[in-house]
């Protein structure tokens, strides 16, 4: 008898074993977790990391400017010639005249240096672009991690709003299953479960895809929806955007990104002077060794293009004015995001601090009604201080505020 019920125990938990196993979560995840995961997965993200190598790379390289170019030549021919030859090609390392006659082999060897000593400030310039266009884009990285930042947390708590919707019908409907009178409100609570546990489907799946996880992970989240009476005014949030908002710095770097760049092309007005020197080796069969060797200081000065030059200049400078008026635009944008998600938060902190009192109601379903209420409330603000964090461009705890008294 023991053997048979030990092999019934056995039976129902290899087949409803892995069933019931499976709903345990594979993880417990904070909403600091959650933020890092998204954080480490989201492809934009990685995206913009390339682009920050990329940037830092192009600094490397217009710091090679200010160094000077070494070259060192071999090569190694072989002709035949029926009358004398000047041979000018971009394989030896100078013009060489060649007598008649059949040559086996000829060799020549070149060590050349070449440092530009003045150019008006191109090379200098050139490397300041490269900053500022690095600067750029880490902003606009900021940009997609603020954003991801305040998605996360939005439904992190949606989630946690959902589950304790869920966590109130239950309870609710159990209570009312004790009492037959009330079946077409159990029925009813029935309903607005099924719905819930549908929404909370909906939301994991994006949630997960958000974080970066499998569709079929299964996690828990844990947090709960709090709030927080915080000393915020309209006219700090402005000032703080204005400070924060990557969109606002990168009307700047534009600027200054603009600015440089009609003084580059300013700076082609003025004269290139170039130090030069090379030592070369040449032999062949009809000839001995020989070595040559200069030293030059070469001054090139542009005098006449047909216009072209100020033609460019004229264009940048529009630019450049056009990315003022940018920054005059973006300012009037932000300003208006800020005022709306201050509206926003105002009016649900409000909301949520009528709404601290525990219930009173003795009817059940009422107290069900007003719990839910509360709690949606409550999630309303936290969503509002999300949106306000981003209009900002910081999250409320790095501004290091006093809970108002």
């Amino acid at each position: 008898m023991y053997k048979i019920k030990l092999f019934a125990v056995l039976s129902l938990l290899l087949v409803f074993g892995p069933k019931v196993f499976s709903q345990y979560p594979e993880r417990i995840l904070t909403l600091d977790a959650s933020i890092r995961q998204a954080l480490n997965i989201n492809h934009d993200i990685l995206i913009n990391k390339q682009s920050v190598l990329f940037a830092e790379q192009r600094i490397k390289k217009t710091k090679t400017l200010y160094y000077p170019v070494i070259n060192f030549n071999l090569n190694v021919s072989k002709f035949s010639n029926d009358i004398p030859t000047v041979i000018n090609s971009e394989s030896l390392p100078s013009v060489t005249y060649l007598p008649s006659g059949t040559q086996d082999l000829y060799y020549s060897n070149r060590l050349s240096l070449w440092q530009t000593i003045y150019n008006g400030g191109r090379t200098s310039a050139t490397n300041e672009l490269a900053k500022v266009s690095l600067s750029q884009v880490k902003n606009k990285s900021d940009i997609k991690t603020n954003e991801v930042i305040a998605e996360v947390k939005t439904s992190f708590y949606k989630i946690i709003l959902i589950q304790e919707k869920i966590k109130l019908y239950r309870q609710t409907i159990e209570i009312l299953s004790k009492n037959k009178r009330l079946l077409n409100d159990e029925n009813n609570l029935k309903d607005k479960l099924e719905i819930c546990e549908y929404e909370y489907g909906i939301q994991m799946l994006d949630f997960l895809n958000l974080i970066g996880l499998g569709l079929d992970t299964v996690i828990e989240l844990s947090g709960s929806i709090e709030t927080d009476n915080l000393d915020l005014n309209i006219d700090q949030c402005i000032l703080w955007a204005y400070q924060f908002r990557p969109e606002m710095k990168n009307t700047q770097y534009q600027e200054t990104i603009d600015g440089i760049e009609v003084n580059l092309l300013t700076m082609e007005k003025y004269p290139t002077i170039m130090f030069g020197t090379s030592y070369d080796w040449l032999m062949g069969d009809s000839r001995g060794i020989e070595k040559d060797w200069y030293i030059s200081l070469n001054l090139n000065v542009p005098i006449f293009d047909g216009g072209s030059l100020f033609a460019k200049i004229k264009e940048k400078k529009i630019q450049a004015r056009q990315a003022t008026l940018e920054r005059s635009k973006e300012e009037e944008k932000i300003k208006l995001q800020v005022r709306k998600a201050f509206a926003k938060y105002s009016f649900w902190y409000e909301k949520a601090s009528k709404n601290t009192e525990p219930s009173k109601q003795k009817d059940i379903i009422k107290n069900l009604e007003e719990q839910i209420y509360k709690m949606d409330v409550k999630y309303n603000y936290l969503k509002s201080l999300f949106e306000l964090e981003l209009a900002i461009g910081r999250q409320i705890s790095e501004l290091n505020l006093k809970l108002a008294e």
